[in-house]
């Protein structure tokens, strides 16, 4: 039986696609299929771009590009129209034509990568619905041509196309195993990119189903917006994609917001090359710098929010910076000045993908940032893939949400009930009960809604340890908005000022930063605002 490979789905939603594939699962050994394969290559623009419904192929036999069509078909003066099982009659594409672009795509693709001479490649058009055809003109030739009795011998109909197109290959296994890999890729990530826990980095988050859905959407458009709550994996989508793009051959900026995590994304992509992450005020300092242009030495907030991209894309045509592709993660964070001073380090590219991954209930400074979003493609992730179960539901019971998690158990989590507004005794006191549980500076983080709070508690200590900020050697104290886009083994989440309009989103962002274990350190007044007491 054949090696069959569903990028996003085991089996395809329509059943056009099902009748092609169920056919295909029965070729011989030694046949490997792809099914919905996209990729994407930097050959002069778009025209490198290519999108296949199945890839067969076999590696001393050859490659076929196969494109799938659905309903009965019509063709007048050589306009296609397709008929749907309702009876609606639609203008479509030559399929032919859409196989023939994808083959060469893909000749390309396979001869940027050193395949090109190991494997010869042609392309035929499926009609599963169909019992025989009419004459479909020139480029509808019989032999690349499958119907509905076709796929009931379907080793016969292949071999028909590779007569055809005299096709032949002399791929050896490192070869079939880089092209599948290239191809359809299997994408793992380390779970988070701040923790320092021994734990969290042997573990690996391999995505799910609706990720890798998601992904190979990703692969197979130039830009778009994907949104999901807090754990749902944005920001690992978010690096794999630039990682991908960096790999096709894009020169790639990953940017974000927060500082912190601006700086877990520099550590960990300081070596491919091809790709940049920073965050959005470092590039516009970096590239003020190298222009020499004039940066004020006391820097308002409407400096920061208006003057700052201005001076980027200035900044940027002097030293003629560009980007084939940018990556947007925490995209709620941006205005729309933000992300137009973004586009405009493309301009030197044609049609240049642009992502931007997005939690609307994340947005803690309102800038507006979806003002002028007009996305061709747009994605919502909805599982949570961080949090265990008991965590989940709290993190979306203080939003009124609904939680779809994976269900993973793990421990209650605990209100540390004090009087009034946290103190810096109160959260020592959550911390020592931690540290008794054998958690320290490599599992632990303490969140505070107030810079002062977090300042006081690092000038102290607390047995053999020392609080301190994220990244040093003590037991990390930051606040919410600080470290926004991280995540550790627990967290102490301390409620330190009076009720606020706030105070759901800064809940939602901070409790949503622990993976298994989660203390929360406030009055028991705050537990309503939050729905703690529903279930």
């Amino acid at each position: 039986m054949a090696e069959y490979i569903g990028l996003g789905a085991d089996d395809p939603a329509e059943d056009s696609e099902r009748r092609v594939a169920a056919a295909f699962r029965r070729l011989p050994d030694g046949w490997v299929v792809l099914h919905h394969v996209s990729w994407q290559s930097k050959r002069g623009g778009r025209q490198g771009d290519g999108e296949a419904d199945f890839i067969v192929f076999h590696p001393r036999k050859g490659m076929i590009v196969v494109e799938v069509k659905g309903g009965g078909i019509e063709i007048d003066r050589g306009r296609w129209i397709s008929t749907d099982r309702f009876g609606g009659r639609h203008e479509i594409k030559n399929p032919f034509e859409q196989a023939t672009a994808s083959k060469h795509a893909l000749i390309g693709w396979l001869a940027e990568r050193g395949l090109g001479s190991r494997v010869r490649v042609g392309h035929a058009v499926a009609f599963p619905h169909m019992e025989t055809l009419p004459y479909l003109g020139p480029a509808g030739q019989k032999a690349i041509t499958l119907t509905k009795p076709d796929l009931a011998t379907v080793d016969q109909a292949i071999a028909r196309c590779l007569a055809h197109w005299s096709l032949d290959g002399s791929m050896s296994a490192k070869d079939v195993q880089k092209t599948v890999e290239m191809l359809a890729p299997t994408i793992s990530a380390a779970p988070t990119l701040s923790s320092a826990s021994a734990d969290a980095e042997a573990n690996l988050v391999i995505f799910t189903a609706e990720q890798i859905e998601a992904f190979s959407r990703l692969r197979s458009h130039r830009g778009g917006l994907i949104t999901g709550g807090a754990g749902t994996g944005k920001t690992v989508l978010a690096v794999a994609r630039a990682q991908q793009l960096a790999k096709d051959g894009f020169r790639t900026l990953l940017v974000c917001y927060n500082e912190l995590l601006g700086s877990e994304l520099t550590n960990r992509l300081s070596d491919p090359p091809n790709i940049k992450a920073c965050t959005f005020h470092s590039l516009c300092l970096h590239e003020a710098r190298r222009a020499r242009l004039p940066i004020p030495t006391s820097k308002p907030p409407v400096w920061w929010e208006n003057d700052a991209p201005n001076l980027l894309v200035d900044a940027c045509s002097l030293n003629e910076t560009t980007y084939d592709a940018i990556v947007v993660d925490e995209g709620q964070d941006f205005s729309p000045v933000w992300l137009d001073a973004l586009r405009c380090l493309t301009q030197g590219s044609t049609d240049p993908p642009f992502f931007v991954f997005a939690d609307p209930l994340q947005d803690i400074w309102k800038r507006d940032w979806d003002r002028n979003g007009d996305y061709a493609f747009t994605w919502q992730l909805s599982r949570n893939m961080r949090n265990t179960q008991p965590i989940a539901l709290r993190v979306a019971s203080a939003v009124g949400t609904t939680c779809d998690g994976r269900g993973i158990p793990g421990p209650a989590p605990i209100w540390k009930t004090c009087d009034g507004p946290a103190k810096e005794k109160d959260v020592v006191a959550a911390v020592e009960h931690l540290l008794d549980e054998g958690f320290g500076p490599t599992n632990l983080v303490v969140l505070c809604g107030s810079a002062a709070l977090a300042s006081r508690l690092r000038e102290r200590s607390i047995g053999a340890f020392s609080f301190g900020s994220w990244g040093s050697r003590g037991i990390p104290v930051e606040t919410v908005n600080r470290f926004k886009g991280l995540e550790s083994q627990a967290i102490a989440f301390v409620i330190d000022g009076p009720p606020g309009p706030d105070d759901q989103t800064a809940a939602y962002v901070g409790m949503s930063r622990a993976r298994s274990v989660l203390v929360v350190v406030g009055s028991d007044t705050a537990q309503p605002g939050l729905n703690w007491g529903t279930k």
